[in-house]
């Protein structure tokens, strides 16, 4: 047969009085205060817009009692489906104020953004702006043509947002109809000036018949859509006329002159203004002979064609002479250069 110690009775009472006097003790660290039913919560976010993929912007939640008064003490969690707050999870002050900071991941976006207290929960999400998101874009390359020997332009996409300003962190997608980008067809982030860049290289084997090459840069709007700049690249033939001009010296000539002797000038340069040595190059004039009709351009000349205008006589009332210079461009077409010579009295 056992026997159990029993305690005094007034032992007993004094320990069930200590219980009940830790027990609201032990329970108020447990407690999580949240809005009664009934309250409002408001959310704003200061700016809407950050710049930068790993920028800051403050979030404020007004929780009001369904009294009218601020709830203060009260927790408020924030929630973001892009980036992060810290804290997650606030307390009101006596302005019901509670106070988180959101700060982005380095992926651009936007963020849809919350909060919570209890089952009291602010009526909409709001949209950040997280780094650039692209709103128009822009694709120039530089330079826009190559020769059919090939080449290395740069391409540049331009982002701007919403509000027409430069468009930082946006990711943009490269791509061309021939050659190798540097990108390899991955993504280039643009820079605090919204730029972002690739560069195209094209070599002789990529090149068949083309003439030309389009190269085009995509970047995500807000809503997901997708933006699409393209550009033109030309390929030119190195040896084909892009520009002719044509001097005369002397540059002007007596009404009374007899038997005069002009020299003729030409230089020929090409689509990337590199001049084309021999080049051949077609000479006419208004008044006068012409000889050699043709030439062709020389590279020890200063890589110029060169002939003689010879006036017999100037008619009266003749005011000047137009000699004309033309070669073989794209295609065969003919591309001309003017100079005029002054007649004197």
């Amino acid at each position: 047969m056992s026997h159990r110690a029993l305690l005094p009775l007034s032992a007993v009472s004094i320990l069930l009085a200590l219980v009940a006097l830790l027990a609201p003790i032990a329970g108020c660290g447990k407690a999580n205060p949240v809005a009664p039913s009934g309250s409002t919560l408001t959310l704003r976010v200061s700016p809407t817009t950050i710049p930068s993929p790993r920028g800051s912007a403050t979030a404020t939640a007004t929780l009001i009692k369904p009294n009218g008064t601020p709830d203060n003490g009260a927790q408020v969690q924030f929630s973001t489906t892009l980036g992060s707050f810290n804290p997650t999870v606030a307390s009101t002050k006596s302005d019901g104020n509670a106070v988180s900071t959101l700060t982005g991941n380095g992926t651009a976006g936007i963020a849809k953004v919350s909060a919570f207290s209890g089952d009291v929960m602010t009526t909409a999400e709001l949209d950040v702006t997280i780094g650039g998101v692209a709103k128009t874009i822009t694709l120039q390359a530089i330079p826009a043509n190559i020769s059919t020997i090939g080449g290395s332009p740069k391409l540049v996409a331009l982002v701007r947002d919403s509000l027409g300003q430069p468009a930082a962190g946006v990711q943009v997608n490269f791509t061309t109809t021939v050659g190798t980008l540097a990108s390899r067809g991955g993504f280039k982030a643009t820079n605090a000036s919204g730029e972002a860049t690739d560069t195209l290289t094209v070599l002789p084997s990529d090149l068949t018949n083309q003439t030309s090459i389009t190269v085009t840069a995509t970047a995500a709007a807000a809503d997901g859509t997708l933006q699409t700049a393209t550009a033109m690249i030309a390929i030119v033939n190195p040896n084909a006329a892009a520009s002719v001009s044509v001097s005369a010296s002397p540059g002007q000539i007596s009404a009374t002159a007899s038997n005069a002797k002009i020299t003729l000038t030409a230089l020929v340069l090409n689509a990337e203004g590199v001049p084309i040595d021999n080049a051949l190059v077609i000479f006419s004039t208004t008044l006068g002979t012409v000889k050699p009709t043709s030439a062709q351009t020389d590279p020890n000349a200063g890589h110029a064609a060169t002939s003689t205008l010879t006036v017999a006589s100037v008619p009266a009332g003749t005011t000047g002479i137009t000699v004309t210079a033309q070669s073989p461009g794209v295609g065969g077409a003919l591309v001309s250069g003017t100079t005029t010579i002054t007649i004197t009295p």
